[in-house]
């Protein structure tokens, strides 16, 4: 009796301070500084203090009660916003490291004006601006400083939602769409609480949701006990969407029509839903918990979406906080006994460009690795259930540099150390050989001199395309092979009065205040800045887009309802196009919006095809001192924590390994079962770690510690084997034709001048044997008959200049004159014939001894070259 008494007094202090305590003096109302309790105030127009409230609408779990914001812009209607919106019972005590379970219900009207605590989290460290400064950029700073104090107000009661829709004028009953935003930066960090989607709802006439949900250790830590799976944040989103489904038709939505979109972490949250079983039909909700996705600068496929070492680090806080590690249900149940502060202040060392706590493949929410369920999904066409919009911003991978270096530039040294630090923390083989690709393909080779601005931008390049541009690229190259739609975007332009000096355009993020509409009020929470006319255009723009998307599928379709024409001409008058893997069309979104083709393509090359292409399988051996980077165990060489060597590696996994269709030439059409051109693969580790007496796997190991590595690589050997083969067989038929031509060529000149001299040393002969022989009186004027001598020259003469098929053929050849014996003049008398007879047998038999094996006809008169004479037989 006594401790239940005690419990109660507890919950009434509770509530005293942290309810009542603050109306009384105002801080719900006053404008959030550091290190105050923030209950969200994002903007003047969301102050409730003195705001009409709005209708009392019915949930499946009470009543609500919110509040109308009207909008610093007089073309935006007002909006109707409830804020702290319970979608499940808060995950404390025994429900701590479970899955959300269904929200109480309540009695009365519920208050839903203020912002609900954000989820426990450990926020980055700007206290000191000057160390800051070394480690970010100036505008990434003034950003934190902007964006933190709204998540200052932590609680493990967290588990609340937020909803912008437009204000319903007396009975109106249509229903508008519904867009579920999922937000970004970490899994360890923010919440959904800074998104103000007032002015979206307001423009598109949407309703518009953001969610706060677990994050870091206590949304992700991967025990598989029983029921305590791990993903808690994951099924924390899948929560909010049930409640969506259930009660979202109240507020004027269309839980028929909901469009999922989300940001960084986010997006890879959204793949992961999409991909999940989870968010299918079911006998509750036969269409699904959401119809269409957004993934913006995220996916499913990044090195950084899945925590691959979530186990090593869980075991590591355990045993920090003095819990037993050997069975999961003890380690649950003393982490459940600790208080949050004890377990946010362990802390683990996570190699750079990685997760430590975050999504992890339970067989459940992740049922396998996200390549493998995509390819499996896109070839079953069930990964088509979703239209689906990507997109990436200029520069994706901005805040790894320090505010001197975004200023002066990449020196060559610390640009090794980060893609030394990259390629050892997201690869497992080659290493070497990749990083000397990439640094030879990110240098701008058309400068003598290497500027350390030009290696800021290449390096910058590199860890974008790397980290995100890739991996999304494959995700909408797989889902391209799905009946459903695919649109790509590129999000290039830079506000004017950005804090980021970059000359590449857009920075990761930056996007994000043109999504949620900030230039058309000035200033909309942390995003507060001046806007010129064209970014209030552009931001209507791509309101625009995203609103048509999430109403019927297409972003350049006309919009239902859409409000007096904002846009300028040129965003109508551009058609958005369907991407696909072959054509890969996208939109750039600038002030001047344009359509192009294979973003960045020749890059990507090397990322989606070549690096893919290394982990595959052959039957090639090689050391395992192959494998590592030059100098690999110097830790000066990198740049943050890295990986360990593993303790042994085998063969590249075959899930690894990339398979090519048949054929580049038959562009793929939706729908079918042909596959284009394309590598789409993960390169994922294929190692495990003991768990026993683990240790922080930030650090190296000496080669001699690790076994043999049988590297395999036959299709890439046996790829480069075909093209020297075809190269040489082509090089020698080269060779062997030319050598023909000349032979040909120089054996008919010195046959043609064979038979010059033969004919010529005939005539000769045939002069002086004339001169010695008497002459006879002619006894007729005609020409004896031929004889049989004269008819075989005839025919040999013939079959010379009609030779068989298979015989050369020599057009120069002139057909022969009757094969007569010629008859002198009149007033000479008749040779002998005996002697005429002799001077041809012995022409015929010189002929046979000097002739070649191709028997060329002797023409009765050959040209001379010097004196032209005609000599006849």
């Amino acid at each position: 009796m006594k401790m239940l008494m005690l419990i109660r007094m507890v919950r009434f202090v509770y509530l005293i301070g942290v309810v009542f305590l603050p109306v009384l003096y105002g801080i719900a109302l006053a404008e959030p500084a550091a290190g105050d309790i923030n209950f969200g105030i994002v903007g003047d127009h969301l102050n409730s203090a003195g705001k009409p409230r709005t209708r009392i609408v019915t949930t499946k779990y009470g009543e609500l009660r919110g509040f109308v914001a009207t909008l610093p812009n007089r073309q935006l209607q007002p909006v109707e916003v409830f804020l702290g919106v319970p979608y499940a019972s808060p995950p404390i005590s025994a429900l701590r490291f479970m899955p959300p379970v269904t929200p109480a219900h309540w009695k009365g009207v519920r208050s839903a004006d203020r912002f609900s605590p954000v989820c426990p989290q450990k926020l980055p460290d700007i206290k000191n601006e000057t160390e800051a400064l070394k480690t970010m950029p100036s505008g990434r700073l003034e950003y934190l400083k902007k964006l933190l104090p709204y998540l200052r107000n932590q609680s493990e009661d967290c588990l609340y939602l937020n909803i912008y829709a437009p204000q319903r004028s007396g009975r109106e009953s249509s229903r508008v769409p519904v867009l579920v935003f999922i937000h970004g930066e970490s899994y360890e960090w923010n919440a959904g609480n800074p998104y103000d989607g007032s002015v979206l709802a307001s423009f598109g006439k949407v309703v518009v949701v953001t969610v706060n949900f677990r994050l870091g250790v206590l949304g992700f830590l991967p025990v598989m006990e029983g029921s305590a799976r791990g993903n808690y944040g994951l099924t924390d989103q899948v929560a909010a969407l049930h409640w969506i489904q259930e009660n979202i038709a109240e507020f004027g939505g269309d839980p028929k029509n909901v469009t999922l979109f989300g940001q960084g972490h986010g997006a890879a949250c959204v793949n992961f839903l999409v991909l999940s079983p989870m968010s299918k039909g079911s006998t509750l909700f036969p269409a699904g918990l959401f119809h269409r996705a957004i993934m913006m600068s995220g996916s499913a496929l990044s090195p950084w979406a899945i925590a691959r070492d979530a186990n090593i680090y869980a075991q590591q806080i355990a045993r920090t906080l003095g819990c037993p590690t050997s069975q999961p249900a003890t380690l649950l149940e003393c982490l459940r006994e600790r208080s949050v502060s004890d377990i946010l202040r362990v802390q683990i060392t996570v190699p750079m460009f990685l997760t430590g706590f975050g999504p992890t493949i339970d067989g459940i929410v992740i049922q396998n690795e996200p390549s493998a369920m995509m390819e499996e999904l896109a070839d079953e066409h069930q990964f088509g259930l979703f239209d689906l919009m990507f997109g990436v911003t200029r520069v994706e991978s901005y805040f790894h540099i320090s505010e001197k270096e975004e200023k002066s530039g990449l020196e060559i040294e610390r640009r090794d150390k980060l893609l030394r630090t990259l390629v050892r923390n997201i690869f497992n083989y080659h290493l070497q050989e990749i990083f000397l690709t990439i640094v030879n393909e990110y240098t701008d080779w058309t400068k003598a001199i290497q500027h350390d601005i030009n290696v800021l931008d290449g390096t910058l390049d590199a860890l974008g395309d790397a980290l995100v541009v890739a991996p999304i690229v494959r995700s909408a190259n797989y889902h391209s092979m799905s009946p459903r739609k695919s649109y790509f975007y590129v999000f290039s332009y830079q506000t004017e009065d950005g804090k980021f000096p970059t000359r590449q355009g857009c920075v990761s993020g930056e996007d994000l205040q043109f999504i949620f509409g900030a230039p058309l009020v000035g200033t909309l929470g942390h995003f507060s800045k001046n806007y010129t006319q064209t970014e209030v255009s552009l931001s209507e723009a791509v309101m625009t887009y995203w609103v048509n998307f999430a109403k019927n599928g297409d972003p350049s379709s006309p919009p239902i309802d859409k409000p007096q024409d904002k846009t300028k001409g040129r965003y109508d008058r551009i058609l958005w196009p369907t991407y696909d893997s072959v054509h890969q069309r996208y939109m750039m979104l600038g002030i001047k919006p344009k359509i192009r083709d294979h973003y960045h393509a020749h890059r990507l090359s090397f990322w989606l095809n070549l690096f893919p292409q290394l982990h595959a399988t052959s039957s090639v051996t090689v050391s395992p001192e192959h494998h590592l980077l030059d100098d690999h165990d110097n830790l000066q060489s990198y740049d943050g924590a890295v990986r360990q060597v593993p303790f042994s590696l085998s063969k590249p996994p075959a899930d690894a390994a990339t398979h090519v269709p048949p054929s580049l030439t038959t562009p793929p059409t939706k729908g079918s079962g042909h596959r284009p051109n394309i590598l789409l693969s993960t390169i994922q580790p294929d190692y495990q770690v003991s768990t026993e007496n683990i240790t922080l796997p930030v650090t190296t190991m000496n080669i001699t510690d690790s076994q043999a590595v049988v590297m395999t690589q036959s299709s890439f050997s046996a790829a480069l084997s075909v093209t020297i083969a075809v190269g040489a067989s082509l090089l020698i038929l080269n060779v062997l034709i030319f050598a023909g031509i000349y032979y040909q060529r120089d054996r008919s000149r010195a046959e043609e001048n064979l038979q010059k001299r033969i004919l010529t040393q005939n005539a000769i002969d045939a002069q002086m044997a004339s001169s010695s022989v008497a002459h006879v009186k002619s006894a007729s004027l005609r020409a004896p008959p031929p004889s049989p001598v004269c008819q075989t020259i005839q025919q040999q003469q013939e079959l010379a200049l009609h030779p068989p098929p298979q015989k050369l053929h020599h057009p120069h050849k002139v057909p022969p004159k009757p094969c007569v014996v010629p008859t002198p003049p009149q007033i000479h008398q008749r040779e002998s014939l005996a002697d005429v007879q002799a001077l041809i047998n012995q022409g015929v038999t010189t002929m046979a001894k000097k002739s070649p094996v191709h028997q060329f006809s002797q023409n009765a008169q050959v040209h001379q070259s010097h004196n032209h004479h005609e000599i006849k037989l």
